[in-house]
Parts: structure tokens; C-alpha cells; sequence
């Protein structure tokens, strides 16, 4: 997680933790037309916040894992495709038609 996003996340944490439990500062921002209640509610946004951000960086490693899981298996099946045809090449000399059938093109 980026230093500067975990940054804000505390500060704007910290401002409406103690906002929302100090009176005077709550006097102070009423002025400007911010309520307890919109405090609460900042808070209880902060809370879904991180719980969202977390499910997030969960699920994008498992991605991460399921492509680098998927890349393994392709290049096994690639190497097994390439001695499969290798084989097949010379198993099928005296028949191309029957190479060309496995999408192998035959020159001549």
C-alpha cells in the first residue's frame, strides 16, 4: 500500500476520531455546518474503507497467484506440445495429410 494513501487514511482517521469526541471542536465545526452525526458517519465510512481496501489487496493476490499458477501450467503444456509434435513429425513422415490434421503445416 502506497506510504502516502496509509498516511492519509491515519490523519483523516485521527481528525474524526477526536473530532467526534471532543465537544469544542464539534462546536467549532457545527459552524460550518458539520454534525456529530456527520462525524459518525465519517467514521463509519473510514471503517468500510479499510475493510474494502483490504478485501481488495486479498483479492488481488490471489489473482496474482492464479495468473502466475495459470503461466506455469501454459509453458508445461507448451513444452509437452512441443516434443508431442516433434514426435509426431517423425512418427507421421510417410503421412503428412495425418500431420496437417494436428494444424502442422508440410512443405511440399
Amino acid at each position: 500500500m502506497p506510504r502516502t494513501y496509509i498516511k492519509w487514511l491515519q490523519a483523516a482517521k485521527r481528525f474524526y476520531c477526536v473530532a467526534s469526541t471532543d465537544i469544542t471542536i464539534q462546536g467549532k465545526l457545527s459552524r460550518l455546518n458539520i454534525s456529530a452525526n456527520d462525524l459518525t458517519t465519517a467514521n463509519t465510512i473510514i471503517l468500510e474503507l479499510e475493510v474494502a481496501r483490504s478485501e481488495y489487496l486479498k483479492e488481488k493476490g490471489e489473482s496474482q497467484v492464479a495468473t502466475k499458477t495459470k503461466d506455469t501450467v501454459f509453458a508445461k503444456m507448451d513444452d509437452w506440445m512441443s516434443e508431442f509434435y516433434a514426435v509426431a513429425k517423425i512418427g507421421l513422415e510417410d503421412k503428412p495429410k495425418l500431420l496437417e490434421a494436428l494444424g502442422k503445416t508440410v512443405k511440399g
